[in-house]
């Protein structure tokens, strides 16, 4: 998009090509599904966390792209719900809560939201009510709200994942396992 100068065709024939991906999808393929659902946020921090540009092509393609492909797992029952634990400089967590939430993930972080976790929990649940998608963040060690943050992804109907390694590393755990219609 950068190369070519171009934020909206571009997008907007990537949008298409994802469009068809999910149509194309028969009923026997929702569990590989799941396991594109579980890595989906974890990829997309990754690729934030490596960013050299932030700028309206990038705000172009979460907004648009990463959007439509969230919106196309909710199309299909499946919610996400990501926990991570690392240590991230300010810039770089600003930069993960706006793209987070241009591509339709709703973010809930200590630092932004209250120490609390009964205030968080009702965010991140008032979250997963609006956006079907969610990220609790804890970018340092404020507060450790981990296992309380897993054990409510366990207890609701997504696919959830947990990470709290360096974002070169490409393993993630997953936490919880299932759709909304299951």
């Amino acid at each position: 998009m950068r190369v070519a100068k171009d934020d909206t065709s571009i997008a907007r024939d990537m949008v298409a090509g994802t469009r068809a991906a999910f149509e194309a999808l028969e009923p026997a393929d929702k569990s590989g599904l799941l396991f594109v659902a579980g890595a989906a946020q974890d990829r997309l921090y990754r690729y934030i966390a490596e960013l050299t540009v932030l700028d309206r092509f990038t705000r172009a393609y979460c907004s648009q792209v990463m959007r439509h492909f969230f919106e196309q797992l909710t199309l299909h029952q499946i919610q996400t719900f990501y926990v991570l634990d690392n240590s991230i400089r300010e810039d770089r967590m600003q930069a993960l809560l706006e793209l987070f939430e241009l591509s339709g993930v709703f973010t809930v972080t200590p630092g932004r939201d209250g120490l609390a976790w009964p205030a968080l929990a009702l965010r991140l649940g008032t979250g997963m009510n609006m956006c079907r998608h969610v990220a609790y963040i804890e970018p340092d060690g404020a507060v450790n709200h981990l296992e309380a943050a897993k054990e409510l992804a366990k207890s609701l109907p997504c696919v959830a994942t947990f990470r709290n390694l360096a974002p070169s590393d490409p393993a993630h755990q997953v936490i919880n396992f299932k759709w909304a219609d299951a």
